[in-house]
């Protein structure tokens, strides 16, 4: 149903865990081109894509620093001058650092906030001129279910998603008139490449146990959700937060 024809998506951190596996989704249903960023492991970027491709879809990696503005500005350029448009801006690229309150040091808190906060915001408003040149698009920001509900640990973390919740809505108030929908996936635990070390401790099982459906979700009860949201079969959803969380939290 939903298909992605014609589309240029771009997906920060799309190298590994959900990014991939938004990347490739978005591949798979018909996006004529997929660009993905990453930080470090170049290598593993052109596999992702190399599997892009053999969707028929064209690709593009390129490193970028999601906390530099001029490493954003680059890459959103670099992006527009390969394909002449960008439709669709998923904001993944993020990080954490699992920390108690007390051990949270400031480095830390300034880290966070650039990559999880700043970042997406300027690769919104870069992105925000193209889209309005072309008549529109689908800015994606990925949120937490942590910053719905405070927590329960890494403080620094959290807020930073709080945050990226409400940027995603004043962004679609800024959005609406040049029919930019800007919405927030919202995970709750989610089995990827980097969360099964924690899925396997005692902490990650904690948290699996504060869903109702007593496991954790797959990168594709994400990525279904952001193809849904890319596409135009959905043409009335903008400011929202949908958060697949398996019952942990209740969103009204």
């Amino acid at each position: 149903m939903f298909s992605l024809k014609g589309k240029v998506c771009l997906v920060t951190g799309g190298s590994r865990g959900l990014g991939e596996s938004m990347a490739l989704t978005f591949a798979k249903s018909g996006a004529d081109a997929v660009a993905i960023t990453y930080n470090t492991d170049e290598n593993k970027a052109i596999e992702v894509c190399k599997q892009i491709e053999t969707f028929g879809s064209t690709s593009m990696a390129i490193q970028m620093e999601a906390s530099k503005i001029e490493s954003i500005k680059s890459t959103v350029k670099s992006v527009e001058d390969e394909f002449s448009k960008i439709d669709v801006l998923v904001n993944n690229a993020g990080i954490n650092r699992q920390s108690k309150m007390e051990d949270v040091t400031e480095k830390d808190w300034d880290d966070i906030m650039a990559v999880n906060l700043k970042g997406p915001y300027f690769c919104a408003r870069e992105v925000f001129s193209i889209m309005k040149k072309n008549g529109g698009g689908r800015i994606i920001n990925i949120g937490s279910v942590s910053g719905l509900y405070g927590g329960p640990t890494t403080p620094h973390y959290a807020a930073s998603k709080a945050a990226l919740h409400s940027v995603t809505q004043n962004l679609a108030r800024y959005g609406a008139e040049h029919n930019i929908f800007v919405n927030s996936i919202s995970p709750g635990i989610i089995e990827t490449d980097l969360t099964r070390e924690e899925l396997k401790s005692g902490g990650g099982g904690k948290v699996v146990e504060l869903t109702l459906l007593k496991r954790p979700g797959v990168e594709m009860d994400v990525s279904s959700i952001a193809l849904m949201l890319a596409s135009n079969d959905q043409n009335y959803l903008t400011g929202q937060i949908i958060s697949p969380n398996g019952g942990s939290y209740f969103t009204v």
